[in-house]
């Protein structure tokens, strides 16, 4: 009887072990999902840059942002990956606004382990 009863106590305690195994690799797996999107999206906007130039300015989509949108979709890692930006003029306060607000959303379809 006795080694009945320690084997149920020792089947519950492996079920709570492996348990808090299986989520801490989701938590890592969700935690590098998130770490490579973040990258994914600065790799998406780095060309933005090259954009605001006074020489070039005028005739890209920095400069006339009405209607200004881009995606891209890459996979990595099993996961594919989904970035728009979106380009709006920036806030302004007095008078005409020379800045711009570009918003990335970025989504991926992430299934659990």
């Amino acid at each position: 009887m006795e080694v009945v009863v320690a084997s149920i106590i020792l089947a519950i305690t492996m079920v709570g072990i492996v348990n808090l195994f299986v989520s801490g690799a989701r938590y890592v797996q969700h935690s590098r999902a998130r770490m490579t999107g973040g990258e994914f999206g600065r790799y998406f906007l780095d060309p933005l840059q090259e954009q605001v130039r006074q020489d070039e300015w005028g005739t890209n989509c920095l400069s006339n942002p009405a209607g200004c949108q881009q995606t891209l979709t890459k996979s990595i890692d099993n996961l594919n990956y989904t970035a728009t930006y979106k380009v709006d003029a920036g806030p302004t306060f007095d008078g005409p606004s020379d800045t711009r607000r570009v918003q990335i959303d970025l989504n991926w379809n992430e299934t659990g382990p």
